[in-house]
């Protein structure tokens, strides 16, 4: 049995891309951590840096041929993820390019290429971490083979494969403010070098403890950055490290994380006084406690450096440009993208340096102006081609009742369409829904939310991400993270929705009479509805 590792960093990219100068900061922080006899104990670490496709993908076949069975194989990868027209993911070497169909491929290495190699592999031990931008989209069509006779070894952990990856297939990743190593691959190497990654205190520390640890430091710094995690069989179980089991350090550091975690990244007095009492204890110094600490509290601080720079950024925009315009408001999305901030990180900076409305969206700003002004100002008139009553929606919306909009929404819309009985909404009645009443539904939300929910305000949304009436899977999954209806790779709940948390989401609502029928029949009725919008003009 033998620990076998490749890492490959990239820092020199054509003028296509930026450099990554923490690229190869990332590979030689891997090294010392997986090579130490200690933690990773791992018997041969190959590294390239700045290497050509060849030279990766040859290096790529010598990892996984020629190995045995309980061989555990490593392949990290620290640089520029970028993805094709079809959406299959490639690392970029120093020869990637672009052309007029996008990604030039033959300069960059699929990820098939990866995967296909790890498929011939006689290794029943693979673990892939992908440090790069779109980092989740490795997980596309990828296949496995092997004995389904799983046989857990207590040294070894679990047979499979660990898929580790910094963000989701339409994430980009960020690097970390104040270190010289990227934001994921600081905490991975984090996790291992102080043992806190091994949650079960077993003294080992498995793959998926290892991105439990990672996903939630990479939250308390950057909450827009979302980790995945892809285990195949017992892949999850594959241990990567080891970590001391009674150091009296861990057992304090373990502490600190707690208190911070619950007290969003503060130590009040009653705390400071336990805390002290745990350094008697373990003998711990007043150096190495405060040490400690400040290692601990940094994704906290760093968390709210950022929001204090946005909440800069955003009053002087408010002063100098308000009400937005639509590029105005584009480049505080970018900014926000950039410091790694979602949106509801930034919705009470935003809700209190708007001068009257609180939407996040210039173009919704529009949509509320035209009602404003409009002669349906004093009272919307309440229209139906199929005599459906809208008076109890109205009455929902004047007094903020949002569940109970939304379901009543569903109820008309399913009356309109003469589908109360079955329940749910098809492609063919929504492109035979009467304008009128779309219209009514549609400035009835717009107007008593002050232009944040509405059919019209999800349509401009899903339109910018790229949406048309034709179904994608990725741009509908994108919107759904846009109007906060989806959290990572998970779709919220009915009652989730209507969560404070999620409310502040431009566009959140309507959501149970289309997402609903989205999800149980898989047809994508949200995007049919976007283009109902833009033939009736609405």
């Amino acid at each position: 049995m033998a620990k076998i590792a490749l890492l490959i960093g990239v820092s020199e990219y054509l003028p296509e891309f930026p450099a990554l100068p923490s690229t190869l900061k990332d590979v030689e922080a891997m090294k010392e951590v997986l090579g130490n006899s200690e933690m990773g104990g791992f018997d041969d670490i190959k590294v390239l840096k700045n290497s050509n496709r060849q030279q990766i993908e040859e290096a790529i076949y010598d990892l996984f041929a020629d190995r045995n069975k309980d061989d555990v194989l490593l392949f990290y990868f620290s640089g520029h993820g970028v993805k094709s027209r079809e959406g299959n993911l490639f690392l970029a070497t120093p020869q990637t390019r672009k052309g007029q169909r996008g990604i030039v491929t033959p300069t960059a290495v699929g990820a098939s290429v990866l995967q296909g190699q790890m498929n011939d592999s006689y290794s029943q031990r693979l673990v892939v971490i992908l440090d790069c931008c779109y980092s989740g989209a490795f997980t596309k069509g990828m296949t496995a083979k092997g004995d389904e006779n799983i046989d857990i070894q207590a040294e070894l952990g679990g047979k499979g494969r660990a898929i580790l990856m910094s963000s989701s297939a339409v994430q980009s990743s960020f690097e970390s403010e104040g270190s010289e190593l990227s934001i994921y691959t600081k905490y991975l190497v984090e996790g291992i070098n102080t043992g806190a990654a091994d949650t079960d205190n077993n003294g080992k520390i498995s793959a998926d403890e290892l991105h439990q640890y990672v996903s939630e430091k990479v939250y308390e710094e950057s909450p827009a950055m979302t980790p995945q995690f892809a285990p195949v069989k017992e892949g999850y179980r594959i241990y990567l490290a080891s970590s001391p089991q009674d150091d009296p350090k861990l057992q304090y550091r373990r502490k600190v994380q707690e208190i911070l975690r619950k007290n969003n990244g503060d130590i009040d007095f009653l705390n400071r006084f336990l805390l002290e009492e745990l350094c008697k204890r373990y003998g711990i110094s007043s150096e190495e406690a405060k040490a400690i600490e400040s290692e601990e509290m940094e994704p906290y601080i760093l968390f709210r450096n950022k929001l204090k720079r946005y909440e800069e950024i955003f009053s002087q925009a408010v002063e100098k440009s308000y009400p937005f315009t639509e590029n105005t408001r584009e480049t505080l999305r970018e900014i926000q993208s950039l410091l790694g901030l979602r949106d509801e990180d930034v919705a009470d900076i935003e809700e209190r340096f708007l001068p009257e409305l609180s939407e996040s969206n210039s173009e919704v700003f529009a949509v509320a102006k035209a009602i404003e002004t409009s002669p349906q100002n004093d009272e919307i008139e309440l229209l139906s081609d199929k005599n459906v009553d809208y008076t109890k929606l109205r009455e929902f919306l004047v007094n903020k009742e949002w569940k109970e909009a939304d379901m009543e929404t569903a109820r008309c819309m399913l009356k309109v369409a003469g589908r109360e009985e079955q329940g749910y909404l098809d492609i063919e009645d929504i492109e035979n829904f009467p304008c009128t009443d779309l219209r009514t539904i549609d400035q009835l939300w717009v107007k008593y939310s002050n232009g944040k929910f509405g059919f019209s305000v999800q349509k401009k949304i899903y339109q910018e991400l790229g949406g048309t009436k034709d179904y994608n899977r990725e741009v509908w999954e994108k919107f759904g993270e846009k109007v906060g209806w989806r959290k990572g790779d998970e779709w919220l709940s009915y009652r989730e929705l209507f969560e404070d948390k999620n409310l502040h989401y431009m566009g959140h609502l309507p959501g149970g009479g289309i997402r609903g029928v989205t999800r149980e029949s898989g047809i994508d009725v949200g995007s049919s509805i976007a283009q109902r919008l833009v033939d009736y003009n609405i």
